[in-house]
């Protein structure tokens, strides 16, 4: 197993986390299958749930998103991520939880601030 595959485990359940006590079960259940989509090598896969995470504009999907943006094997991948967290206009918040942190720690912080659902 890669290495972005084992940590990206480790971001899912922080995140799965977050989602259950915010989201109804179906919703959950679809948002694991996005997040899961994202550790995904087919580009395609990665792209359409980052477009899908997007579009339901829920805050709890920072923290995945920001973890594919610095740490997804391909750089395609990575792009789409860090394009897809600008569209949630969280840009000085998250640069504010994350800067000088490793990735991992960065995601926990991101999780804590944006793990509670609020609407858009």
């Amino acid at each position: 197993m890669s290495d972005f595959a084992a940590e990206f485990g480790k971001v899912a359940d922080l995140v799965n986390g977050a989602a259950k006590g915010v989201l109804n079960k179906f919703d959950q259940m679809l948002f694991n299958a996005l997040v899961g989509c994202l550790k995904s090598d087919d580009y395609e896969a990665v792209k359409v749930a980052v477009d899908q995470l997007v579009k339901e504009n829920r805050p709890v999907s920072i923290p995945p998103l920001y973890f594919v943006s610095k740490a997804h094997p391909n750089e395609r991948a990575r792009e789409k991520a860090r394009v897809a967290l600008s569209q949630f206009k969280q840009d000085e918040k998250i640069q504010e939880l994350t800067a000088g942190k490793e990735v991992k720690d960065a995601v926990v912080a991101l999780v804590k601030e944006f793990g509670n659902y609020r609407q858009g």
